[in-house]
């Protein structure tokens, strides 16, 4: 049956499923990236923020970060930018860490 569906849930829960009966494997390779190296907006914000912030980084420093969970996705991916590619420490210091806006 069709139903609405997240596309990447959709994708992920078809690559975790077991192969059974006429089913089989898809034959991929599945790899557990670092959630600190792969970082959601969520991630850097609430969860782990005295990982990343306030100041000037140590470690990790993210190789993606993909700005989804906050409503103000524009104001925090830009400074994200500044923080790592300005080197602005403080570029996101002052953003709180849920959904409220900043």
């Amino acid at each position: 049956a069709m139903k609405p569906a997240w596309d990447q849930q959709v994708f992920n829960e078809e690559l975790w499923y077991p192969a059974y009966g006429a089913r089989g494997g898809y034959r991929v390779s599945i790899r557990v990236m670092d959630h600190l190296e792969w970082v959601n907006s969520k991630t850097f914000f609430k969860s782990e923020r005295r990982v990343f912030l306030p100041g000037r980084p140590t470690s990790p420093r993210p190789v993606m970060f993909h700005t989804n969970y906050h409503p103000d996705k524009h104001k925090r991916m830009l400074c994200v930018i500044s923080r790592y590619f300005d080197e602005k420490w403080d570029a996101c210091d002052n953003f709180p860490g849920g959904s409220e806006p900043g």
